[in-house]
């Protein structure tokens, strides 16, 4: 029942979660890299929070671009 519901919740959330998680990873690695913000505490937020918020509007709209 709760593995169900688990399952259920991922194939919903997918297109978020895979926004926060995979394109927050490579947003956070660009912006350490090449951006002179690579200095500033807590630029995670930003990246995450930005694949976060692509990823959740890949979700709303069902579609990626």
């Amino acid at each position: 029942m709760l593995i169900e519901k688990l399952l259920n919740h991922i194939s919903n959330w997918g297109k978020f979660w895979f926004g926060l998680i995979f394109l927050g990873s490579i947003l956070n690695a660009m912006l350490e890299k090449f951006t002179l913000l690579s200095g500033t505490p807590y630029i995670w937020v930003l990246a995450f929070g930005l694949g976060a918020l692509i990823g959740l509007v890949a979700k709303i709209r069902g579609v990626w671009l």
